[in-house]
């Protein structure tokens, strides 16, 4: 099948477009966002039109928590907004075209403790502006497909990893620390809050859950208006990761707290439920935590430290 992949130059879009061409997919990314706004309907239609795909993943959005909070206006109209041109451009051009909508963990917002791990009846308590957003990227989809019949399934993973990812999240600003440490007398790192604790999954396992939810939206086994969490149903501490980023590494660090890392508004914990995901492809993950970290770090070493 013929697939678009909006957002297709972000971390998880980079990954998606392989992990599609590997299973015998034709895979079209989307243009960046420098050349195209996923917000414009018109250029929406064009590239549905140009494209004819047999599904779309719509990854395209503010992903990032803080950029979300530095301009929530444009978090909404680019994750509510975008997701609207992109139903309503499907609905016009390739009526009937399954859609996956990227959404994330963070419409739960901060769970209570008995909620854990969540499951996609969990009350959606974000208030915050990227959750927020991905709440309404979620309605807008899902009474835009409907309605117009086009499928959708909307997906929330939970945090993920591996190599690309942008330094400003977590995993990758922790390796790119203590990747700094080596060769110097330095023995701290800076953090944020440590003792958090998150459901991780390698961004290779999730790009495939990806895939096989869309083969299963073109086939008729996954239905319309399906919500799924992307899970490993397991948590693990900041501190742990670290520890472990800094074995990888081979260098010594004490952590410590940086107030300009340190958010106050941090659940305690966050794991998901991937039971429904699981029931309906058949997925879990393959690929462990200490596995991500060591190629995230490889990919972060200087060029003259790679092999």
């Amino acid at each position: 099948m013929r697939v678009l992949v909006t957002g297709a130059n972000g971390f998880v879009g980079s990954w998606l477009l392989p992990e599609l061409r590997a299973a015998g997919h034709d895979a079209v990314g989307a243009p960046p966002s420098a050349d195209l706004d996923i917000t414009d309907e018109p250029a929406v239609a064009r590239l549905i039109r140009d494209v004819r795909p047999d599904a779309v993943a719509h990854l395209a959005a503010v992903s990032y928590g803080p950029d979300a909070r530095a301009d929530p206006t444009r978090a909404m109209a680019v994750n509510e907004g975008g997701t609207r041109a992109v139903m309503e451009a499907i609905r016009s051009e390739r009526p009937g075209v399954p859609v996956l909508v990227a959404s994330s963990s963070e419409v739960y917002g901060a769970p209570d403790v008995d909620d854990l791990p969540l499951t996609e009846t969990a009350p959606l308590r974000a208030v915050l502006p990227y959750g927020r957003s991905k709440v309404a990227q979620e309605r807008v989809a899902l009474e835009l497909g409907a309605p117009n019949g086009t499928p959708v399934v909307v997906t929330r993973a939970f945090n993920h990893t591996g190599p690309g990812q942008r330094p400003v999240f977590v995993a990758p600003a922790l390796a790119q620390r203590a990747l700094a440490l080596r060769g110097t007398d330095a023995t701290s790192i800076r953090v944020g809050n440590v003792d958090v604790r998150r459901d991780f999954l390698d961004v290779r396992d999730v790009v495939r859950a990806y895939r096989e939810l869309l083969e299963g939206a073109v086939a008729g086994t996954v239905a319309s208006g399906t919500v799924v969490n992307v899970a490993s149903g397991r948590s693990v501490s900041i501190r742990e990761i670290l520890v472990e980023i800094c074995r990888i590494a081979g260098v010594t660090a004490t952590p410590v707290a940086d107030p300009s890392l340190v958010r106050t508004d941090d659940p305690a914990e966050m794991v998901g439920d991937a039971a429904v995901l699981h029931g309906l492809t058949g997925w879990s993950p393959r690929i462990d935590l200490r596995t991500t970290l060591a190629d995230l770090v490889a990919s972060l070493e200087p060029r003259e430290g790679r092999a």
